[in-house]
């Protein structure tokens, strides 16, 4: 995998398009002209509520790597900036998994669906900025609202990619598409350079652009703590959002041995909560998981919970 560098500079030019990706499914092959052709294969169907369940994060926890191997780093395709570490990352379901059982998944069965969950071809990394706005949306329905951060920090690229990434989520998966749905992606992908419908890469020895949070932390010296070991609150430093990893430099830091009572904690709790079929949520976290903290980035419970003010933290009234 290509070793991120600790440097601020410029995203410009460092994107290049490969249809040949490493661990791709067949449909990662997919040029436009074959998407187009399977966009008008999918059903057309009114979208169904769903009343089961959703699927348990622990079906597609741990796939950072796999996905950043796609991508060629650590770069959020949605906006084009890349992550140091995975201290902002979330893993995002291109297709919505919500959006995914109203357009015929939820009547497969809980095989087809904990399948869909973790297959790679439908997961990507993203800020959780940009994962909360973006939703259980789809094409369409993001780009009618009012308002949206997710859509208007769209590449050109991005949004081509999205929406062929779509098609062939949906048509592996064999969902069905709303009218809708169907008009704004066959109206996107006829505008889209052939080469954008594949995953956005990393470049190597380009100069990466870092999210800002990360050159928040990198400047903000005021904010910055040391270490765990040497603060005489450590649960004042627990709750900071200035929680990243120790190979950058000046920023706070809580070595993994500090927190590995947590994240076994918090790997129990999945269990515990897939066990009895309950949501992934703060009371039941409270209810069911007593053992767990506050949740901190990078930690198994973070992803499956929306760190709404985007601090880092999830769960704070544990």
């Amino acid at each position: 995998m290509t070793k991120l560098r600790c440097t601020l500079g410029t995203l410009a030019g460092a994107l290049f398009l490969c249809p040949a990706l490493t661990g791709q499914s067949s449909e990662e092959e997919w040029n436009r002209s074959r998407i187009l052709s399977a966009l008008s294969a999918l059903q057309v169907s009114v979208e169904s509520e769903c009343s089961v369940d959703a699927i348990g994060s622990s079906a597609w926890a741990g796939t950072q790597d796999s996905i950043a191997e796609l991508h060629g780093g650590r770069l959020s395709p949605y906006d084009g900036l890349v992550f140091p570490n995975y201290h902002y990352v979330q893993i995002e379901h291109i297709v919505a998994r919500k959006e995914a059982d109203e357009s015929g998944l939820c009547d497969m069965g809980e095989t087809a669906r904990t399948n869909f969950a973790a297959d790679i071809l439908n997961l990507t990394l993203a800020p959780g900025s940009l994962n909360a706005s973006k939703g259980d949306r789809d094409l369409h329905d993001v780009q009618s609202a009012e308002s949206s951060l997710f859509r208007d920090s769209l590449t050109d690229h991005a949004l081509c990619w999205w929406a062929a990434q779509t098609v062939r989520v949906k048509s592996k998966h064999r969902l069905s598409v709303d009218s809708d749905e169907k008009a704004a992606l066959s109206s996107v992908l006829t505008g889209c350079a052939d080469e954008h419908v594949f995953r956005p890469r990393l470049s190597q020895g380009a100069d990466w652009t870092f999210r800002p949070e990360f050159v928040d932390v990198l400047t903000g010296e005021s904010e910055v703590a040391a270490c765990y070991e040497t603060v005489e609150d450590p649960a004042a430093l627990r709750s900071s959002a200035m929680v990243v990893s120790t190979h950058l430099s000046n920023v706070a830091c809580i070595p993994a041995d500090q927190r590995a009572g947590q994240k076994a904690a918090q790997t129990a709790c999945i269990a515990t909560l897939n066990a009895g079929g309950y949501r992934t949520n703060c009371d039941n976290l409270r209810r069911y998981c007593p053992d767990v903290d506050p949740i901190l980035r990078s930690e198994p419970l973070y992803g499956s919970l929306r760190d709404t003010d985007s601090d880092g933290i999830v769960c704070e009234g544990l």
